[in-house]
């Protein structure tokens, strides 16, 4: 089941927001992080001292790596222990598959990161602010990690936020644990984990952090000329087709062999002004999909039926069903607009996917079917399963035309993922976009055509916006 944090405690939604909290969805991960540079600017009171904590900690990493003889002295293990958190439950953001509780950082990853760590201090650049960096150096390293790391550093702060929102709004609070290693602190409980729920803040959220975007090898070259040298040595001169790992690979080498290029990148990196996500915008369409899925629900009834022990056949109709009813809401009832931003541009393919997600479990909850979403939808295929005495699977995978993958997807990705689950049955829906030329369309409809009968359904969706009657 899917509802957002303010329907199941019944709380205003706008009384969250003006709380400055993101109103989490339980049961699906909101892909956004948080940002370690935000914190220097957040007006969250209960965060006012947390930029000070995470540069406290990781300074403190740092002066024991410098004290660090060798892998595994006495200085390591203090470092390793530091850079060790307990898994933290319940702040339903990041790329988390199949729960909200985040991934740590594991023992291989932090030897790594330390191993690199002591090649940069010795090298002799000493600045704490390489670990928020460290993304764009170590593999293994992403944005969901560094933002679990910075949470668990300023989790009493995050706690006592959560506390005092839920205290101001009625929301019932009980003791849970947000580790094994916590103590028991009164928050709410998440109905669909039973973990508790930790509220962020939206100003230290964004959809990238800003360490991100250091991925670009050309921008990152151009801060320094001797960087850039080092970076042709190890990658050459054309970085445009370059693999993450690649790059990362490259920029580590480089800041080990050029100090100063890596003092030039983390000199950029304090100037550069982080900007919290645009959640009136909303251009990811992480957050406007729900209260638009709810609406087109309450609009536009659709009844279901499904007898108990239905075949895999009868719910291969009911998801039939809803496919083509959200085609209906994409086209006829102007929903396809949500897959836009402001200036025309099209979001990502994810947007899509979160919308498809809340029709279907709004529609299956209203109907009374025990039809639900699995652990990674949303994220690329959308798995519906009975979950009572039945146990067959039906697969639907959504697909922009503009998709590089859209006849892959089709031909090996969804059979794959069908395979993997035994599914017998599954439904490929496209979304018509445009931005794609007639040959490959057509290609890909001749491909289709000629499949074999046990390949998935393709199913069409109209996802270009019409001007409205005054207009057109």
């Amino acid at each position: 089941m899917i509802f957002s944090f303010s329907d199941h405690f019944q709380v205003d939604a706008g009384a969250i927001e003006a709380a400055g909290a993101l109103d989490p969805i339980l049961g699906i991960d909101t892909r956004l992080f948080l940002d370690p540079r935000l914190l220097h600017s957040t007006e969250t009171p209960e965060l006012a001292g947390s930029s000070e904590k995470v540069r406290a900690h990781f300074e403190a990493v740092l002066k024991l790596v410098l004290r660090t003889q060798k892998n595994d002295d006495v200085f390591w293990r203090r470092a390793d222990r530091m850079l060790t958190f307990p898994e933290v439950r319940g702040l339903c953001i990041g790329y988390s598959s199949g729960s909200t509780a985040g991934r740590g950082m594991g023992p291989q990853k932090r030897a790594r990161l330390l191993e690199t760590t002591m090649r940069i201090v010795q090298a002799g650049v000493e600045d704490s602010d390489m670990f928020e960096l460290a993304g764009i150096f170590e593999g293994g390293i992403g944005p969901d990690l560094i933002s679990d790391m910075i949470a668990k550093i300023i989790m009493e702060d995050l706690i006592a936020f959560t506390q005092r929102v839920c205290s101001d709004l009625g929301v019932p609070m009980e003791p849970l644990r947000v580790s094994p290693q916590h103590p028991l602190e009164d928050l709410p409980r998440n109905p669909v984990s039973a973990q508790p729920i930790i509220l962020v803040p939206m100003d230290v959220l964004s959809q990238l952090p800003i360490a991100d975007s250091f991925l670009d090898i050309g921008w990152v070259a151009s801060f320094n000329d001797q960087l850039r040298e080092e970076l042709n040595k190890v990658l050459g001169s054309d970085w445009r087709d370059l693999s993450t790992g690649d790059k990362k690979h490259g920029l580590r080498e480089a800041f080990v062999a050029s100090p100063d290029g890596l003092r030039a990148v983390l000199s950029k990196y304090r100037e550069l002004d982080a900007e919290p996500y645009d959640f009136k915008d909303d251009p990811a369409g992480e957050v406007s999909w729900y209260p638009a899925a709810k609406a087109a629900v309450a609009n536009n009834a659709l009844a279901l039926k499904l007898r108990p022990g239905a075949t895999v056949d009868e719910v291969y109709e009911v998801v039939q069903t809803i496919c083509e009813h959200y085609a209906f809401l994409l086209g006829e009832r102007q929903l396809c607009k949500l897959l836009y931003n402001k200036d025309g541009s099209l979001k990502h393919e994810s947007a899509a996917q979160l919308l498809f997600v809340g029709i279907a479990s709004a529609y299956c909850e209203a109907n009374g079917l025990d039809l639900s979403p699995e652990s990674d939808a949303g994220r690329g295929p959308v798995d519906f399963k009975i979950s009572s005495g039945f146990n067959g699977i039906v697969l639907v995978e959504v697909k922009f035309t503009s998709n590089s993958q859209l006849i892959h997807g089709f031909e090996k990705q969804l059979p794959i993922y069908m395979q993997a689950e035994k599914a017998t049955k599954g439904v490929y829906l496209v979304i018509d976009v445009g931005r794609i030329s007639d040959d490959r369309m057509n290609t890909f409809r001749k491909i289709v055509a000629t499949a074999s009968p046990h390949a998935p359904r393709v199913m069409y969706a109209d996802g270009i916006p019409r001007p409205s009657a005054s207009k057109a």
